[in-house]
């Protein structure tokens, strides 16, 4: 089932909380996910919780039925819950995902975690122009065109079709139009539009 179903319709979509967290390591105060060098994918969601809607328990137990469906045909490492918990009108969840299909194929988005010569192989374009990255700060004004890109350096990249927090293990160096640096190895795609992120 869609995240976008699933979780907006029990938790409600993408609020900014803050406060104590449950979540350890990548600890995003919005929803968000990070990309390992092993090709795991941790992702952490923050939403606010109506309890006249639904209980804890249903919340459990609806992403519990989820996950195994989903794990039923992918294997039962493919998704598995770290933790869930609701306190204060506030729900945090921590999933991981055994490889980016995964994540994607459970949360039916489009998502890819490779690099420039796979995503090409994968049907992405690098349509539009791209703004350089130097430690952690967008080089504004200077952009360059995708096209070049794909003839050039082999880098790292991350393909986001949804407005989240992304997390990569290395240093960004160059983000497509529309995607906001939040620091060295952080950024944030801000609409549903297919959006790339290049680290090494």
């Amino acid at each position: 089932m869609k995240r976008g179903y699933l979780l907006a319709t029990l938790l409600g979509f993408c609020c900014f909380l803050t406060g104590c967290s449950i979540l350890e390591g990548f600890s995003p105060e919005v929803t968000g996910v990070s990309v390992s060098r092993n090709g795991t994918v941790t992702e952490v969601v923050r939403e606010s919780f109506d309890a006249s809607y639904y209980s804890e328990e249903e919340l459990k137990s609806a992403v519990e039925n989820e996950i195994t469906d989903y794990n039923s045909s992918h294997g039962d490492k493919a998704v598995k819950k770290k933790s869930l918990e609701v306190k204060d009108g506030e729900a945090q969840m921590r999933l991981v995902y055994d490889s980016y299909q995964d994540y994607a194929g459970f949360n039916h988005v489009d998502f890819y975690v490779g690099d420039i010569n796979g995503a090409i192989q994968a049907g992405y374009a690098f349509e539009g122009s791209f703004l350089p990255v130097s430690d952690g700060k967008a080089a504004e004004g200077s952009n360059v065109w995708g096209s070049s890109l794909m003839s050039g350096t082999n880098y790292k990249t991350v393909v986001v079709s949804e407005a989240l927090l992304v997390d990569v293990p290395g240093k960004i160096c160059y983000v497509s139009d529309g995607v906001k640096v939040t620091g060295k190895s952080e950024a944030v795609t801000e609409d549903s539009n297919v959006a790339y992120i290049l680290y090494e």
